[in-house]
């Protein structure tokens, strides 16, 4: 069975999508009966063949040759991708995001990941008026396709409230999977002595401003001497914003702002830090948090319902919503520094090859049911 994963996205650096596609592409590999093929941008390969283990994995790569602006992009999902599709012979497509399809055109199913209802929950993510955009391409997305994977059941959730029609008729549950694991450890260069770790990139639900002022009371109550925090993360809407209050708190000695690392780098991070912290106020999923699991990380991270269904025990969690914010985060901190890391339960759910099975289930279920309709 061929496979056609998409990944064309604004994204030249780390992002979210780009890791998700890349361990779809990973995932459907190491299924000797799937035949994957991976398509992203011309801007985007130098940052997949640095980042992933692309030469591990038995993938063909199409590198798109057109610009990088919203109207090109949702342009070639359109009117090219059809075209791509035929010419790999693919038997299921798979976007790895929602993007704006004509499924008419498709000879083939068409799967889509879900990993949050951002347009809706996070319109500052977006901006205006690109926010409406992004809202009329996920509605139409979803109308569309034949099949939502949804990357966590709070996803689910979200969607059976926003659009119960769509979550009724073509939504399954499927997690993100973790490969971090398989990366050897490579120290970063220039990183030295202890280090709070953050991964998140510069939006709005990231809270990463919330996370600097905890980080100065942190400093402040001297927990720990001379450490410091990194930040890997892609730059985005709060970039300017986080700048700002590094030099209002004056900690530009304290804090390193990483745009990309290797997953072997990332790794390295995640097994040597102190802790790693994760304040988002929304997420569709919240990999780092998985990612530090599986790597032994201390997490300190928000109560909300995602990181509760993936992390379960093994995390310690703040209130958002407490009256003095950051000194929430820090008391936990400063709990979760007086006990060893915990054990993280059920991380078997996020292996590769068991997500591996659960999708080859669902492309062949699907491919079923299109050659019965035939």
């Amino acid at each position: 069975m061929n496979i056609l994963i998409t990944a064309i996205s604004s994204a030249t650096g780390p992002s979210g999508i780009c890791r998700h596609a890349y361990n779809l592409a990973r995932c459907a590999a190491s299924n000797g009966d799937l035949q994957v093929t991976l398509a992203f941008g011309k801007w985007q390969e130098l940052y997949f063949r640095n980042s992933f283990n692309m030469d591990t994995v038995s993938v063909t790569i199409v590198s798109i040759d057109i610009p990088n602006s919203a109207f090109a992009r949702n342009m070639w999902y359109l009117r090219e991708l059809p075209k791509l599709a035929d010419g790999v012979a693919a038997d299921i497509v798979h976007l790895s995001f929602p993007v704006p399809i004509r499924r008419s055109m498709m000879r083939c199913p068409v799967v889509v990941s879900l990993h949050d209802l951002y347009p809706y929950d996070e319109p500052s993510n977006f901006g205006f008026p690109r926010v409406f955009f992004n809202r009329v391409f996920l509605q139409q997305c979803l109308r569309e396709v034949d099949c939502v994977a949804c990357v966590s059941e709070t996803t689910l959730c979200r969607l059976r409230e926003r659009f119960p029609r769509f979550a009724q008729r073509k939504a399954v549950v499927i997690h993100n999977c973790v490969t971090i694991g398989s990366a050897e450890p490579a120290l970063p260069v220039g990183q030295r002595g202890k280090f709070v770790l953050m991964v998140a990139q510069h939006r709005a639900n990231k809270n990463i401003l919330l996370a600097l002022r905890a980080f100065e009371e942190f400093l402040q109550r001297q927990c720990i001497d001379q450490v410091s925090l990194v930040l890997v993360g892609n730059q985005g809407p709060e970039t300017a914003a986080i700048r700002t209050l590094i030099g209002q708190l004056s900690l530009e000695r304290s804090v390193k702002l990483i745009d990309g690392v290797t997953d072997g780098e990332l790794r390295w991070l995640y097994e040597n830090c102190e802790f790693l912290i994760v304040p988002s106020s929304m997420e569709g999923f919240g990999l780092p948090v998985v990612e530090g699991l599986s790597c032994g990380s201390r997490v300190v991270c928000s109560d909300i319902p995602v990181f509760r269904e993936i992390g379960g025990d093994a995390c310690i969690y703040f209130d958002l919503h407490a009256e003095l914010d950051s000194s929430a985060i820090v008391d936990g901190i400063c709990y979760a520094l007086s006990e060893p890391a915990r054990q993280a339960k059920r991380l078997e759910r996020f292996l590769p090859g068991n997500i591996a099975r659960e999708y080859a289930a669902l492309y062949s279920e699907l491919r079923e049911d299109a050659l019965g309709r035939v």
